[in-house]
């Protein structure tokens, strides 16, 4: 443990092969982020081009890069496990997903927001991403989903916004939209002379 000028102890990351720089350490959190900044997440190669194509929108992790004046880590960082329990150091069969903030709110914010009317009532999506960091993954982030004010998780996912088809494929489209599309290289090939 850490202690403070107060003698309050701070927690510290406890996985060793975690890199210092991306440790919490009593950071603060940076609420501010940038149109151009990177977020990283871990996926199947094969949903490389759009992981949120067959997941639910509920909270969901990624790393943020940072600030051009601040970049607080690397695209591949987001493959190291920070769960104690887990035996390995990084997601060997996971690659890493870029997304890019095309656009923020006048604070510099990410919030959207969706709506849909259904059997005469109008609901009202939102997603806000959020710095959120942990003890050994200081630039951790989510972007957490709300339907009329209530937090949208896991447990309650198909009993809400499992049940807005407009609203589920409107939020699943703004993050594909993020989404770099990875390059494709074709091998160039000479001219047949005719």
């Amino acid at each position: 443990m850490l202690f403070s000028q107060n003698d309050e102890k701070v927690p510290e990351c406890g996985i060793q092969y975690i890199p210092e720089r991306l440790h919490r350490n009593s950071r603060p959190l940076i609420e501010e982020f940038e149109v151009g900044e990177c977020l990283y997440m871990r996926c199947k190669p094969e949903f490389a081009d759009n992981p949120y194509k067959n997941i639910s929108i509920a909270e969901l992790s990624h790393n943020r890069a940072g600030l051009s004046i601040d970049i607080l880590c690397n695209p591949d960082d987001v493959l190291y496990s920070i769960k104690h329990d887990e035996p390995f150091e990084k997601y060997e069969d996971k690659e890493v997903c870029t997304l890019e903030i095309k656009s923020l709110t006048p604070n510099n914010r990410y919030k959207k927001t969706f709506t849909q009317e259904k059997n005469g009532e109008v609901y009202t999506g939102e997603i806000e991403l959020l710095h959120d960091p942990e003890l050994c993954m200081y630039p951790h982030s989510i972007f957490r989903v709300w339907l009329n004010g209530e937090k949208i998780t896991m447990d309650n996912f198909s009993k809400t916004i499992g049940k807005l088809n407009v609203i589920k494929t409107q939020l699943k489209e703004e993050l594909a939209s993020m989404v770099r599309r990875r390059q494709v290289h074709q091998e160039e090939t000479p001219l047949e002379k005719t």
